[in-house]
């Protein structure tokens, strides 16, 4: 869709942030002296950047809602030390109060968050799906234990292995007293999968339209969890539901996941059922720099 993009010559003052900022050449301006125009509406991918950038309010972008771009203020800074404290503050919590729900109103907060990560060339192709029943986490459990249950199989079988890229079939190996605790548990009557969280969110995206989908769904689901953070409530990512639920027909058509979608992150989420006390620590980080310090 190419938008209609208007540029008020009253209040623009002729300064060229929009040509400077714009990613896909949609201003020009010929000198200091002239005004800058759309030239190019079509090359927009509604970055908005454009309109935030302007010292004079002077851009009328007709592809937004132009009462949803508020001005910066101090409330809205975070200090580097208060930033990684409240980073380091986030746990990943697999006990859950049972006995509270979380309410919709703050669940849809966690999207708001999400609509506002980056996503490769501002597609913004990700859609998400809430499950707050527990009949169907339970089912999506069965199946994860059918397909943990494979794996198993797959462990010992060493020519099905050896036909498998190397650093698959090394993990394979790896997780497999990960893969027989899990069953065995679950056959026990536990929910080693989701914890018994009172939600679990599913996110998927059209792989033919955006050109890094797991890379947008983890920033998208990681702006969610430091909302879910700020909201009191405690989210744990489920790392091996991608891998099965894409697999499997039946949990495809369970959650109604089209065909040309994968599912690409998914988290619980809910009160957390302890209080953690302290940050906690973490290996120092492995850098490599390169160039001239």
């Amino acid at each position: 869709m190419t938008p209609k993009i208007e540029i008020n010559p009253e209040t623009c003052n002729k300064c060229g942030s929009c040509v400077q900022v714009c990613a896909e050449g949609v201003f020009e301006k010929q000198d200091k002296a002239s005004l800058p125009v759309a030239a190019h509406p079509e090359r927009c991918f509604f970055c908005g950047q454009c309109v935030a950038v302007c010292p004079g309010d002077a851009i009328t972008h007709h592809g937004f809602e132009m009462d949803n771009f508020p001005p910066f203020t101090a409330e809205m800074d975070i200090g580097p030390d208060a930033l990684l404290g409240f980073v380091r503050m986030r746990r990943s919590v697999r006990n859950y109060n049972q006995k509270r729900p979380v309410p919709r109103e703050m669940v849809e907060k966690l999207f708001d968050a999400a609509r506002y990560a980056p996503t490769g060339s501002n597609v913004q192709s990700l859609e998400h799906i809430v499950i707050t029943d527990r009949e169907t986490m339970d089912a999506l459990a069965r199946h994860c234990v059918e397909f943990f249950g494979k794996r198993v199989t797959l462990s010992q079988d060493e020519k099905a292995l050896s036909a498998l890229d190397p650093r698959v079939a090394s993990r394979i190996r790896a997780e497999l007293p990960f893969y027989e605790r899990v069953i065995s548990e679950h056959k026990a009557g536990q929910d080693p999968f989701f914890y018994r969280a009172p939600v679990l969110i599913v996110t998927h995206a059209d792989l033919t339209i955006t050109p890094c989908p797991l890379e947008d769904a983890t920033l998208a689901s990681y702006q969610m969890m430091l909302m879910a953070q700020s909201l009191g409530l405690g989210t744990c990512y489920i790392g091996n539901f991608y891998e099965y639920a894409n697999e499997s027909q039946a949990v495809r058509e369970m959650l109604a996941i089209p065909p040309e979608h994968d599912i690409l992150i998914s988290f619980t989420l809910g009160y957390p059922a302890v209080r953690f006390r302290k940050l906690v620590d973490r290996k120092k980080p492995t850098v490599r720099w390169l160039g001239r310090q």
